[in-house]
């Protein structure tokens, strides 16, 4: 039967044997030709060819009725020039000289071998240099099998990277003679979106019909044999690691994919995948080019197993970081750069000394020492904004409206508080802001995912307290009040959720706390989108107020589901001797932010700062109260103490730290701990004194 699914991996009808194609990594380059005569058997290498042609950029193979048994045809693109090629699936091959037929190509071709036609015609997709993408097919029923088009379509997107096609099965039994639609799925951006095409003469392409974000590479797309009549599934390369599958029921009408299911993690950053639905097992098996090799994987059931390693693939391995070194995206640019121009030299008292002993070292402040050949930099203007750098992405909103509450979150019935009476809601809220390409609600996800996630646990206000003009009169919106923390952290490469906890006692225990932000991260991680949007092996909290205690209790949970790799508390308050064993957190770095005009959280930050262990971090803002960071939410006298920083300062200061310790700890940005351990400045506050303590592990200061 002829190949309907394009690929450069497939299972010979008439043999039985899996056969790959690659474009060869070393010159003379051409393509390599491997096959596996059964499935205990080794891969081996049968033949090259196209060799002095340059390298090949990229090739689809099917299996076509032409010859007994049928010819392997290939479609190889070297350059932007498209070359197709054949031989028998003999033991030996000898593969054809090139036909070349086309130019224009800028992407990764698919090929099958469709059902329009007496013999069926060959049809091509390639992403087009001019944009869009091309469509050729081959009349199979005349004596000169000549190509034709192309046919353009999607050219309004922009230009297209790769692309997967298959035709589906549109009455039985299957074949030729029960052609269905064409339909193609295209990589635009990090984006997926489908197309599909009647297989009759002239018939007009319809699309795009958006399917995912957050993912990279070339797309497969195979119709597997799993319910009744049949389910489409769709794998991908994700942005950052590893595989993704998405699957739609191929028989209901306007169904839609679901998933995503992530695996192969361990496989680094993939490039390609190809899938077939092999028999007699009716087993999903892969071929994967992923960190300079490919791969061969299968799923028996749920489980997918790794089967061999093929050959080398383009790029060499040397092009491609090995996972245990791989970096996060857009590394030298998703940080604030340190600012070389104003940091102090090494032997300057701006620098803290390394940290030999258990005590943390003096405080310092982060302005350079003033030049002997020019005078130091003037002083901001009081109420004048840091121009912080800001991060390289847009920030995207979302409002969850039905997080569902553990059993440990909730109060058993009612709970009695200083006259009033709490109860926990049926379902909850969150604010989650991410990186984006656009700003706005449900703003396009930005290339580069899945992004480090932070949890927020926000202040607690009395129903009593009075609030300045423009804040929020229910307490139900507390949530939002680092909306602004939250925007900037996305804009800096970071996936950011903050729960409702207004309907907990402002002096509740921390647990349930911690729980409600436990249950946010659960929820996203449990969302189609949450795999793609957040890495949740990089995990990072920050509380403000009341809720650095949430933030500390869910870090020290050990029976917590997250890698919780760093912990900022901003401006925490509560009693000092109850709050849990912030030690304990060690290895794990801690970063606090008190402000020397906050009557609130007093002297809780200093405290909690002497007990936790290295690494740590401490940054004293001179004039900063205990709300001014909140964007949405602003006490009134004598509930908060009198700020000597604008709101925007104060908020814009605390930002730019945040985004430092972050970067630093949860994508390894080592530069950007500079700023945090008194050795340079944030870009913007060269000119300001802010005094900086650190304590980091023996022989890690100044690193």
């Amino acid at each position: 039967m002829p190949t309907t699914t394009s690929g450069f991996f497939l299972q010979c009808a008439s043999r039985g044997t899996l056969e790959l194609l690659l474009p060869a990594a070393d010159a003379p380059f051409g393509v390599e030709h491997h096959r596996r005569e059964d499935a205990s058997g080794p891969w081996r290498h049968v033949a090259t060819f196209a060799s002095g042609l340059g390298p090949v950029e990229a090739v689809s193979l099917i299996q076509s009725n032409f010859g007994d048994p049928g010819h392997l045809e290939a479609v190889a693109r070297i350059g932007d020039r498209l070359a197709a090629f054949w031989c028998a699936p003999s033991s030996e091959p000898s593969w054809t000289e090139p036909r070349f037929f086309a130019d224009g190509a800028a992407g990764d071709p698919a090929l099958i071998q469709g059902g329009f036609g007496g013999k069926g015609n060959f049809e091509l997709v390639v992403p087009h240099a001019g944009g869009g993408i091309a469509h050729y097919h081959r009349d199979n029923d005349t004596a000169e099998l000549g190509w034709r088009g192309p046919v353009i379509f999607g050219e309004g997107l922009g230009r297209f990277e790769a692309v997967a096609m298959i035709q589906r099965v549109a009455g039985a039994p299957p074949g030729p003679h029960a052609p269905g639609d064409l339909e193609v799925v295209a990589r635009v951006g990090d984006r997926l979106v489908m197309f599909r095409r009647s297989p009759g003469s002239g018939a007009a392409w319809h699309g795009p019909e958006e399917v995912v974000s957050g993912v990279r590479g070339a797309p497969a797309l195979v119709r597997s044999t799993i319910g009744g009549p049949g389910t489409l599934e769709l794998f991908s390369p994700l942005a950052r690691v590893g595989l993704a599958r998405w699957c739609r029921d191929d028989g209901a009408p306007g169904a839609r994919f679901r998933g995503p299911t992530v695996f192969a993690t361990d496989l680094g950053r993939c490039e390609a995948v190809s899938v077939i639905e092999s028999w007699p097992l009716g087993r999903i098996e892969l071929a994967v080019r992923a960190e300079g090799r490919i791969v061969h994987a299968t799923r028996d059931g749920a489980v997918w197993s790794q089967r061999a390693i093929v050959g080398n693939a383009s790029p060499s391995p040397a092009d491609v970081p090995s996972p245990a070194t791989l970096p996060p995206p857009a590394t030298t640019t998703n940080r604030p750069p340190a600012a070389t121009t104003s940091r102090p030299p090494a032997a300057t008292t701006n620098r803290p000394p390394a940290a030999t002993t258990s005590r943390p070292p003096a405080a310092t402040t982060n302005r350079p020492p003033p030049s002997t050949s020019s005078p130091p930099p003037a002083p901001l203007p009081t109420g004048a904004s840091p121009r912080l750098r800001a991060g390289p992405h847009r920030a995207g909103f979302r409002r969850i409206g039905a997080l569902s509450l553990s059993a440990d979150a909730c109060y058993p019935d009612t709970w009695p508080f200083q006259g009033a009476i709490y109860r926990c809601p049926a379902r909850s809220a969150a604010l989650l802001y991410y990186p984006a390409s656009a700003d706005g609600e449900e703003a396009p996800l930005s290339p580069g995912g899945p992004f480090p996630v932070i949890a927020i646990a926000h202040e607690r206000r009395l129903a009593t307290s009075a609030a300045t003009t423009g804040s929020p009169a229910g307490l139900a919106q507390d949530y939002r009040q680092l909306a602004g923390v939250m925007a900037h952290l996305a804009r800096w490469g970071f996936v950011v959720v903050a729960p409702d906890l207004s309907w907990l006692t402002p002096d509740d225990a921390p647990l349930r706390r911690a729980a409600v932000l436990r249950d946010a991260l659960t929820h996203l991680r449990a969302g189609s989108r949450g795999p793609l949007l957040a890495d949740f092996a990089r995990v990072g909290l920050l509380g403000h107020g009341l809720g650095a205690q949430a933030a500390l209790a869910l870090a020290l949970d050990a029976a917590c589901p997250f890698d919780v790799r760093a912990l900022a508390l901003l401006a925490p308050a509560g009693a000092p001797e109850r709050a849990l064993s912030i030690d304990a957190l060690a290895p794990r770095p801690v970063l606090v932010v008190r402000g020397t005009a906050d009557p609130i959280a007093a002297a809780v930050p200093a405290a909690l700062y002497d007990r936790a262990r290295a690494p740590k971090h401490l940054v004293t803002l001179p004039g900063a109260n205990h709300f001014g960071y909140t964007t949405s939410l602003g006490l009134a006298e004598p509930l908060d103490g009198h700020a000597g920083l604008s709101r925007r300062e104060q908020q814009a200061i605390a930002m730019g730290y945040l985004a430092a310790f972050f970067n630093g700890y949860l994508r390894d940005a080592r530069g950007d701990l500079d700023a945090l351990s008194g050795k340079a400045s944030l870009e913007g506050l060269e000119a300001r004194e802010i005094p900086v303590s650190a304590e980091l592990p023996d022989g890690a200061a100044g690193s």
